[in-house]
């Protein structure tokens, strides 16, 4: 019997290739906060639920998962938003934006565990960081400080649910070319683009390298004794 994933952030450009790698293993669904062409296409094993990560959107998808008596296995969180922005030009409101993206929905999923028995046999918690959250730039305050933020949030989830026995790690993320990596480079000319690539050893990384590294956390005999991690990913960005 085909295991089950939650997964947050599901109409993310990044999320999607991953998605259909796991629908051929795994029943999948799906949380997303506004409908979109590529939730249309309908399959026996994906179930799509809005949800906003309001307490209320919570009881609703509580109610869905205990009505139809679906057991979570796994959950994955793709929830994440870039900010371009000088010193000058940071506001509250940009930063509390920011910080919602990147943080505040992943402390929403996490207490998803608390508040029903579908996630009795939550076995792994996956997160999407960034090289960024590990090596600032110019510009990125915001974005890397908020991924470093949700880092520390890993640790300190994984020590809190490993009573539990629910491991709870973050991929540290270096240029793919999807989600934040594609928006990236549109704010990079061909010479950046370049040099960006230079800085990784092993070249861009694909969306089929994630897949691999979040099928290797969610399976429960592979990465059984592997928690808290940030695990790196990055082509040797970051060496």
């Amino acid at each position: 019997m085909k295991k089950t994933i939650l997964i947050s952030g599901a109409t993310s450009d990044l999320a999607k290739d991953i998605i259909n790698q796991l629908k051929k293993k795994y029943n999948l669904i799906l949380l997303y906060r506004n409908h979109v062409k590529s939730l249309s296409k309908k399959s026996k094993n994906i179930n799509y639920i809005k949800y906003n990560y309001s307490e209320k959107s919570q009881k609703k998808l509580i109610q869905k998962l205990e009505k139809n008596k679906i057991i979570i296995s796994s959950m994955l969180h793709f929830n994440g938003l870039h900010s371009f922005s000088t010193i000058n030009s940071i506001s509250a409101d940009e930063f509390r934006k920011i910080y919602d993206a990147n943080c505040f929905t992943f402390i929403q999923l996490i207490k998803l565990t608390k508040l029903s028995s579908c996630f009795d046999s939550l076995r792994s918690v996956v997160t999407i960081s960034s090289v960024s959250s590990m090596h600032g730039n110019k510009g990125i305050t915001l974005y890397s400080s908020s991924k470093a933020a949700l880092n520390n949030i890993v640790k300190s989830f994984a020590l809190e649910l490993s009573k539990k026995k629910i491991r709870v790690n973050s991929i540290i993320l270096g240029h793919i070319e999807k989600g934040m990596g594609s928006k990236t480079t549109k704010f990079l000319n061909e010479n950046q683009i370049n040099l960006l690539e230079n800085r990784h050893p092993l070249g861009f990384g694909t969306t089929e390298d994630l897949f691999h590294s979040i099928d290797f956390l969610i399976d429960p005999k592979k990465s059984r004794w592997i928690t808290g991690t940030n695990f790196v990913l990055d082509g040797g960005y970051l060496i």
